[in-house]
């Protein structure tokens, strides 16, 4: 007796022959039939995988005696550029059409209403004048509107309703910039996305726009440009990239001007930046960077550089003359994150010098060597990229130090060296230092499973009391916990892990779906944060795993340089070896696992998914970069400490192995994949997206799908944002772990 048994999706067909009862031309025709049918099956159940046409041309390339073959490179060539257009809004609408055959809409618009619901006690502090704080909030007429609330009469005004509005178009502010003490503000606007980049004036008082406007302006990072009012607030000091600059290169070749209130912007001079001084040799892929304080007579200009180690000049603001400005470079000062601030003519920095970092302190009128004021101790003091995690006062200092999961702060008086350790309202991350009046500090806190919530720490007492507008929305996740676990590397060494589950479901007694997510780049930390958007996983069953891999400083310098060239892999390494811990220990099983990563955090995504397939049944992919060795431009050049130089061999091997475009192969079994780019990315242009995609497609070929979602409407922060795009992107990840309720229709 012969069994054939074919098994397809949840259908399993099996049919028993007796050869003796039939001829053997009737077995061929039954046999026939059999595979005709199975092969049906297998069409009809993948046929939404037979993705839209993409053209192959072939290219190659060689990097150092290596030969690169690519036959995708088309969609990166600028003379393409209205056919990638048409590629891929064609993989968009095939990929939204898709996700939005997927079942389940109304329980995720149902809890997304829920955890999205309107709280009117809710703001969003965007700057802090002396005593005033500025703030959004939806005020009772329904709009939401930028506010002003004095902390001495402790009464709310409001200042201009949102979003902006110009000759009929509508931007939102990616930065505001408040004058020291006049009554101004500089908002950097972008239009859709991180389109049309400008900087327009408010004055707060008149509550109208001046007529200044400045723009294109350069994107420093993904917070927007770098800009900076002169102490006295006579004018304003930002950083532009030269018109000329190709789409590629709108990091390169940045200078600082200086702005003059009802001046045009033709009139503004550079200051500092490539080209501007001979006597100075400021390199092509340096971005400079711009500072001031409210309690120091000085600005400096951070250069942020392509390779190698960053560094700083300062000059008293009086002694400012155009390009003929005489700078005083910072001696043996890394500045390497910016997190720093000054006092009279001494600047306070962070110090990644020793394993917990240091406080030291520069002489800006002299430029002299650093001198160490608060050497290391068990508390590792925190190093922010983008947010500053210190503040300084006229008469004391505020220094962030952090821990994986916790953090605190010390406040350290300039006459005394023995700061003290501040009571923190609960436990968490905390942020956006803002100096309120002359030494208090504004800050905010939040954690996995606490919205931020604003607190003031008066400088007198140092009592921690809350901003009386502040308000917890800790009563929407009272059944969630979170607790930090320790995973074993390869390597010996102790990856920390925050885990937010269900505290009604005891984890490790039956798998259950587990998201990972990462960054592990810059020296970032993946800090504590409150997402309403994971509530939605884990309201599904599921459990939320953040890892706090190398490359990210929550264990100080040495955590930073573990996951940085020529150590980058370690990164990818500890994403792939915490997945298999939570495999092995019965958190979850691989048809059940997924991880998702945006901008830096994607190359954990693409390249774990490929070491370990098996370890995973889906990634998202969001703003990323595959492909870290034929692109010089943007952030590819930017990250040359991080990922390896542009022009040695050895950099070349290490970009090459971080790369996941050049390690797709033929799999039918890896995971499925999402991936998400916004069409106004300043830092990463959607071509990257488009060539992994359509190599995933083609080449990997699996029998899961590989799809391209692009956000039409947002940039680098905010791809995939939309609330349809939300939607879509969790029905994804719910689909492909086989959630009944999450199914293609």
């Amino acid at each position: 007796m012969i069994i054939i048994s074919l098994q397809n999706g949840s259908q399993n067909l099996i049919h028993e022959i007796k050869p003796k009862q039939m001829t053997m031309k009737l077995l061929y025709k039954i046999l026939g039939v059999v595979i005709l049918l199975h092969l049906a099956l297998t069409e009809s159940l993948y046929a939404q995988f037979t993705y839209p046409f993409t053209k192959s041309e072939l290219f190659d390339t060689t990097f150092y005696n290596q030969k690169l073959i690519d036959n995708y490179a088309w969609l990166s060539r600028p003379e393409r550029e209205k056919e990638k257009l048409l590629w891929a809004k064609t993989q968009g609408e095939f990929t939204n059409n898709l996700l939005d055959s997927i079942t389940g809409n109304e329980k995720i618009e149902s809890l997304f209403d829920k955890l999205y619901a309107p709280n009117p006690d809710e703001i969003i502090v965007k700057g802090v004048q002396m005593n005033d704080v500025y703030f959004y909030k939806t005020m009772p007429d329904g709009k939401r509107w930028l506010i002003r609330k004095s902390n001495i009469t402790k009464e709310e005004e409001k200042i201009t309703p949102l979003p902006f509005t110009f000759y009929g178009k509508k931007f939102t502010a990616q930065k505001l910039v408040f004058a020291h003490q006049k009554k101004l503000v500089a908002l950097m606007m972008v239009e859709s996305g991180e389109s049309n980049p400008h900087i327009r004036f408010f004055d707060l008082d008149a509550k109208t726009f001046l007529k200044d406007s400045i723009g294109p302006v350069m994107f420093n990072d993904a917070s927007g440009v770098s800009m900076a009012w002169l102490p006295d607030d006579s004018g304003l000091i930002y950083t532009q990239a030269p018109l000329s600059n190709s789409e590629a290169e709108k990091y390169y070749r940045g200078q600082l001007k200086l702005h003059s209130i009802g001046n045009e912007q033709g009139k503004d001079a550079p200051i500092f930046g490539y080209n501007v001084n001979k006597e100075m040799d400021i390199k092509e892929y340096a971005t400079p960077y711009i500072y001031s304080f409210p309690h120091s007579p000085y600005i400096i200009a951070r250069i942020r550089a392509g390779k190698g180690e960053n560094y700083a000049f300062a000059i008293h603001h009086s002694k400012l003359k155009g390009a003929l400005t005489k700078w005083i470079k910072l001696k043996d000062y890394k500045c390497n994150h910016g997190t720093f601030t000054a006092n009279g003519n001494l600047l306070y920095a962070i110090d990644d010098a020793v394993p917990n970092m240091q406080l030291i302190s520069v002489n800006l009128s002299t430029g002299n060597p650093p001198t160490i004021v608060l050497k290391q101790s068990e508390k590792i003091l925190a190093m922010s990229t983008g947010d500053p995690s210190i503040a300084g006062g006229k008469n004391a200092l505020y220094i962030k130090y952090t821990s994986p999961g916790k953090q605190g702060i010390l406040k350290m008086e300039y006459s005394d060296t023995q700061p003290a350790d501040l009571p923190m309202p609960f436990e968490g991350s905390i942020g956006e230092f803002n100096l309120l009046g002359n030494d208090d500090l504004l800050f905010v806190t939040t954690n996995w499973i606490r919205d931020f919530e604003y607190f003031v720490v008066n400088h007198n007492t140092n009592k921690v009391s809350a901003f009386s507008t502040s308000k917890s929305f800790s009563a929407n996740t009272s059944n969630y916990i979170s607790e930090i676990i320790y995973v074993p590397s390869r390597d010996g060494l102790s990856i920390p892990v925050s885990l937010i589950y269900d505290k009604n479901t005891p984890i490790k007694e039956k798998p259950r779906p587990l998201l990972i997510d990462s960054y592990g780049c810059f020296g970032s930390s993946m800090d504590p944060y409150f997402n309403p958007e994971n509530f939605i996983w884990l309201e599904m069953g599921g459990i939320y795993a953040a890892a706090h891999i190398r490359g990210g400083s929550e264990l100080g310098a040495q955590w930073h340089a573990g996951g940085s060239y020529p150590n980058k892999m370690n990164s990818i390494n500890d994403i792939v070896d915490i997945a298999e811990y939570f495999v092995k220990n019965n958190y979850t099983t691989g048809k059940q696992q997924v991880l998702t990563g945006s901008s830096c955090g994607s190359l954990n995504v693409g390249l774990a998914t490929l070491q370990r397939p098996n370890l995973f049944t889906a990634g998202v992919y969001i703003a990323g970069i595959p492909d870290l060795v034929t692109n010089s431009g943007t952030a590819f050049a930017r990250g040359q400490n991080d990922f390896g130089p542009l022009d040695t061999k050895d950099g070349f091997l290490s970009r090459l192995s971080i790369s996941a475009y050049y390690k797709i192969v033929q799999d039918k079994s890896a995971p499925a994949m999402l991936v998400i780019n916004g069409a106004n990315d300043y830092i990463v242009p959607l071509d990257n997206a488009a060539r992994y995609v359509a190599k995933l497609q083609n080449i990997q070929q699996s029998d899961r799908p590989s799809l391209f979602m692009v956000d039409w409407k947002n940039g680098h922060a905010t791809a995939g944002n939309e609330i349809e795009d939300i939607i879509r992107r969790w029905k994804f990840l719910l689909w492909q772990i086989g959630h009944e309720d999450f199914q293609l229709k």
